[in-house]
C-alpha cells in the first residue's frame, strides 16, 4: 500500500491510497496485477468512524473536491452540500472514496483496446471495494453511502460483507435494474461500440451521454426548462444542453470504464427468483436507508419500494424515504440541498435512525379486481366482526369498488384459542411486529386495543404500511405523533372506529370544506344507556350499571366509561381532526356520571331539561374550550332525544350551519363496519393529511391557578344546575336563593322532589363563571343538614 498526500488544505487533505494484488478472482474472472485506488479525507483510519462514499458511473472519487480550484486543475466537488458538521464531516469522520476500475483502479489488460472488457456485476464491484478496504487497513464496520450505481454497490457490499457494514444509505438505486433502464443502457453501449467500430468513438460517447441525460432528468424538468421547438429556432432549446454534456463526457471519461460499469448495473441481479434474492439478502445486518425520487426514470420509485420490502422480508432494518424533486434520477446532485435536509431528518450521522417515511399506499394486485391483504392485530369481538363483515360484503365491495379484502395473517396473544370458522385457516402469530415486515401484508388493521401496541403502529407507518385502528386509548396518547409520522411518510392512518364506531364523523371532519365552530357529542353508549335507565326506570346507579354489563354494553370494570375517560379519549381525537389542535385527555376537564341520581333526571325534566354525558369543544377567541361532563340539555335539543346506547355528534359550522350524525357507537358489528369503511377509503386512495398540531391555547376556567398561570382565555359564563340533597327543614330554599343573590346572580327556575327522610332541591342559576358558582357551592356546604350538592353546567 502506498500513500500520496496531494493537498495542503487544512480542512480537506485527501490522501491517495493504493492497494496492490498480484491476483484475485472477481465474478469468476481471474484478474492479475491488480491496483485498487481510492482517496481518503479526514482523520487516519482507526481513529474515527469510517464513511464510504461512492457515486454513479461518472462520479469522481472526490465528492468534496481536492482542495484545488478547478481553474488550477483541481477536482470539482460533486456533493458539497453533504459536507457539514452534522452530516459527513472530515473533522470527525474518515471518508474513504474508492475509484472505479479504469478511473483510478486497474488490472492487466483493462486498458488494452484489443482485450475483452470483463463482465463484472455490482456484486463484483462490491468485492473490489471490500478488498481495497482490507488493504488500506479499514477494520471497523463502515457507513456506506452510495448513489445510483454506488447505491447498488452499497447494498451488494452489505449483503456480501455483512461484518464490514454497519449502515447503508442507498440513493436512487435498487436491487435490480428494470427492463426500460436495461434497454436504455444497452442502446448507450451499442452507440459507443458503433463508434469504436467506425473509428469515431467520441461521437459514440457523446450520443450515449445525451441519451443518458434524458433518463437522468425528470420529464417535468425538461419540459419546463427547455420547452419545445418553436418557430424561429433551428434546434430545440434542449440541443445545446445535450451537446454540452455529451462533449464534456466524451472528453473526460474512459470508454472501457463506461462499458464495464454500465454493464455491471444490468448484471446487478441478486438472484433469478424471489427465493434466491432473499437468500442473498438474508445475511444483511446493517441498518439500511433507502432514498428514492418518485420521478426517477432510471431507477423508478417502484424499485426503491421493492428493495425496502425485500429487506424487511428477510428481517433487515430498513426505512424508506422520499426525496421530492423535479430532477428525476439526478436529484441526488441537482437537489442535494434537499437531500442534505432529508439526511438531517433521519439523524443517521448523529448515531440515530428515526422512523422513516415512504410514499402513500397505492394498492396491490391487478385490475380489474384488486386484492388488499390485511394483517389483523386482535381477533376478539371486533376482529371476529370484521371477518364476518368482509365475508358478508365480499361481492358488494368487489362490485362497487373493484377490490377484494383478504386477511392474510392474524396476530393474537393466544394462537391456540378457537377464533371461529372464518379465522380457522388464517396463519397466526403472537408477535404483531411480524405483520409489519411480512410482504404478504399490505395494511395493518389493529382492533386489539391497549397502549402496548404503539410500537406496532409506529413501525407500520415508518415502513409505509397503511394502518387502520380502533384503539382509542392508544390514539388518545399518541395520535399527534402518529399523525405527523403518517404525514411525513405519506402513509394513510385511519381511525374512524376509534371515535364513534358506525358514525362516520372522522370521515366527515377529514373531508369537510367548512370550518367547525363547535362540536358536541354523545360518544359513550354505555353512559347514555345508564342515564336512560336512571331517567326512564329510576334505577339506582349500581343497578343500571349491572344491567348494562349483563347486556354486554359495559365492561367488567366500567370505570373508563363511568368516569368519562372513554369519552375524553374520543374527544381528543375529534378535536384534533376538527380544529387541528392536540390535547391529551389529561389536559382538559373530564367528569363522569358517578354522582348522578335518578332524582337529577326527574328534577331536570321538571325544569324542561334532560341530562346527557357530553363531549364538547368550541373555539373561544383564539383558544379552544373543551371538556367531558354531564350537562343539562333543553328538551328540544337534538342530543336530548338520544337514548339507550346510541351516539350522536352535533356540529356547528361557519358556513353550512348545524349538522348532526346519529347511530350506534359501540358493539362488534358497528365497529367492524367502521373498520371496513376505512379499508374501502384506503382502496380508493381516499385519505386526508393529518394536521401538524397547532399551538392554540386551551380555554380554562378563570380564577384557577392553571388558567391564570397559562394565561389562557376563560370560557364564557353559562347557566348552572345546582341540586341540594338535605334533611327536610323549612327555609332551606329561601336561604339558597339568598346566597345566589349575594353573588349578583339569580335563580331562574327551581324544582323539588321529596322522599321520606330527605329532600332534593334543584336550582337553575343565571349565567355565571366557574368561580361564582364554586363560591355559591361552598356557601351551601356550610349550611346545616346538607347531605350532598351536585353542580352541572347547562348547554344552550
Amino acid at each position: 500500500m502506498s500513500a500520496d498526500p496531494t493537498i495542503a488544505d487544512a480542512d480537506l487533505r485527501p490522501r491517495r491510497l493504493v492497494v496492490s494484488r498480484a491476483a484475485m478472482e472477481v465474478d469468476g474472472h481471474a484478474l492479475t496485477d491488480v491496483e485498487l485506488g481510492g482517496w481518503v479525507y479526514g482523520p487516519e483510519l482507526g481513529t474515527a468512524p469510517v464513511i464510504v462514499v461512492v457515486g454513479g458511473i461518472t462520479a469522481s472519487p472526490f465528492p468534496f473536491g481536492d482542495g484545488k480550484r478547478p481553474a488550477d486543475g483541481g477536482q470539482e466537488a460533486w456533493w458539497p452540500a453533504l459536507r457539514a458538521p452534522d452530516l459527513i464531516d472530515p473533522a470527525r469522520h474518515t471518508i474513504v472514496c474508492p475509484c472505479w476500475p479504469g478511473n483510478g483502479s486497474s488490472w492487466r489488460g483493462l486498458d488494452d483496446p484489443g482485450a475483452a472488457v470483463p463482465a463484472l456485476s455490482v456484486l463484483g464491484l462490491a468485492d473490489l471495494v471490500a478488498s481495497w478496504l482490507d488493504g488500506i487497513g479499514s477494520a471497523t464496520p463502515v457507513t456506506f453511502i452510495g448513489a445510483s450505481l454506488g447505491g447498488m454497490v452499497a447494498v451488494a457490499f452489505a449483503a456480501r460483507h455483512p461484518e464490514r457494514c454497519g449502515r447503508v444509505i442507498t440513493i436512487s438505486a435498487g436491487l435490480r435494474p428494470d427492463g426500460w433502464g436495461t434497454a436504455t443502457r444497452h442502446l448507450q453501449r451499442e452507440l459507443v461500440r458503433d463508434g469504436l467500430r467506425n473509428g469515431d468513438v467520441q461521437t459514440g460517447m457523446i450520443r450515449a451521454r445525451q441519451l443518458g441525460m434524458l433518463t437522468y432528468r425528470g420529464r417535468d424538468e425538461l419540459d419546463t426548462r427547455f420547452g419545445k421547438l418553436v418557430p424561429g429556432l433551428e434546434q430545440p432549446p434542449v440541443a445545446a444542453y445535450l451537446e454540452h454534456h455529451g462533449r464534456r463526457f466524451a472528453e473526460r471519461f474512459p470508454v472501457r470504464t463506461f462499458l464495464l460499469l454500465s454493464e455491471a448495473i444490468d448484471r446487478g441481479n441478486f438472484g433469478e427468483d424471489q427465493a434466491a434474492v432473499r437468500a442473498a439478502l438474508h445475511g444483511i445486518t446493517a441498518e439500511v436507508l433507502v432514498i428514492g425520487v418518485p420521478g426517477d426514470l432510471l431507477f423508478p420509485w417502484a424499485l426503491q419500494v421493492e428493495l425496502h420490502r425485500e429487506l424487511q422480508a428477510v428481517g433487515a432494518t430498513s426505512s424508506l424515504w422520499k426525496l421530492d424533486s423535479v430532477y428525476g434520477h439526478d436529484a441526488f446532485l441537482a437537489s442535494q440541498g434537499e437531500l442534505a435536509e432529508l439526511l438531517r431528518d433521519t439523524g443517521v450521522f448523529r448515531g440515530e435512525l428515526r422512523a422513516a417515511p415512504r410514499p402513500r399506499f397505492e394498492g396491490v394486485g391487478i385490475e380489474p379486481l384488486r386484492e388488499i391483504r390485511i394483517g389483523l392485530v386482535g381477533c376478539g369481538t371486533v376482529g371476529g366482526g370484521l371477518l364476518e363483515m368482509i365475508e358478508r360484503q365480499r361481492a358488494a365491495v368487489a362490485d362497487r369498488y373493484g377490490v377484494r379484502f383478504r386477511v392474510s395473517k392474524i396476530a393474537v396473544r393466544d394462537v391456540g384459542k378457537d377464533r371461529g370458522p372464518l379465522a380457522a385457516a388464517i396463519p397466526r402469530t403472537d408477535r404483531p411486529l411480524e405483520l409489519v415486515s411480512d410482504p404478504e401484508v399490505d395494511v395493518v388493521v389493529e382492533v386489539a386495543g391497549g397502549e402496548a401496541l404503539a410500537p406496532v403502529l409506529r413501525a407500520a407507518l415508518a415502513a409505509g404500511k397503511p394502518v387502520v385502528t380502533a384503539n382509542k386509548t392508544l390514539l388518545a396518547r399518541e395520535l399527534a405523533d402518529l399523525g405527523v409520522l403518517a404525514q411525513r411518510t405519506e402513509t394513510p392512518l385511519y381511525c374512524e372506529a376509534a371515535a364513534a364506531a358506525a358514525l362516520p364523523i372522522i370521515r366527515h371532519l377529514s373531508h369537510r370544506a367548512d370550518e367547525i365552530e363547535s362540536l358536541m357529542g354523545i360518544v359513550n353508549g354505555t353512559c347514555n344507556y345508564i342515564i336512560t335507565r336512571l331517567e326512564q326506570d329510576e334505577l339506582p346507579m349500581a343497578q343500571a350499571v349491572a344491567e348494562a354489563q349483563a347486556l354486554g354494553l359495559a365492561e367488567a370494570d366500567p370505570s373508563a366509561d363511568l368516569d368519562g375517560h372513554d369519552a375524553a379519549a374520543k374527544l381528543s381525537i375529534l378535536t384534533y381532526r376538527a380544529f387541528g389542535v392536540w390535547y391529551r385527555p389529561d389536559s382538559f376537564p373530564v367528569r363522569g356520571i358517578r354522582d348522578l341520581d335518578p332524582a337529577d333526571c326527574d328534577l331536570a325534566e321538571a325544569m324542561g331539561f334532560r341530562i346527557r354525558l357530553i363531549a364538547r369543544a368550541a373555539r373561544v377567541g383564539s383558544a379552544v374550550d373543551l371538556a367531558v361532563e354531564p350537562l343539562l340539555l333543553p328538551d328540544w335539543h337534538l342530543l336530548a332525544s338520544v337514548e339507550e346506547e346510541y351516539n350522536a355528534v352535533y356540529l356547528r359550522c361557519a358556513s353550512s350551519g348545524d349538522l348532526s350524525l346519529f347511530g350506534k357507537g359501540a358493539g362488534a358489528m358497528p365497529t367492524a363496519t367502521a373498520v371496513l369503511g376505512d379499508l374501502i377509503d384506503l382502496a380508493q386512495d381516499n385519505s386526508a393529511r393529518w394536521p401538524v398540531p397547532q399551538p392554540i391555547p386551551q380555554a380554562r376556567p378563570s380564577g384557577t391557578a392553571a388558567g391564570d398561570a397559562a394565561g389562557a382565555i376563560a370560557p364564557p359564563p353559562r347557566r348552572h344546575y345546582l341540586r341540594i340533597t338535605a334533611e327536610p327543614h323549612a327555609g332551606l330554599a329561601r336561604r339558597v336563593d339568598s346566597l345566589v343573590r349575594r353573588t349578583g346572580l339569580s335563580v331562574q327556575n327551581r324544582a323539588h322532589r321529596g322522599e321520606p327522610d330527605r329532600v332534593h332541591l334543584a336550582f337553575l342559576v343565571s349565567p355565571s363563571s366557574e368561580a361564582q358558582i364554586a363560591e355559591i357551592e361552598a356557601s351551601v356546604e356550610r349550611l346545616g343538614r346538607v347531605q350532598q350538592i351536585l353542580r352541572l353546567g347547562v348547554a344552550e
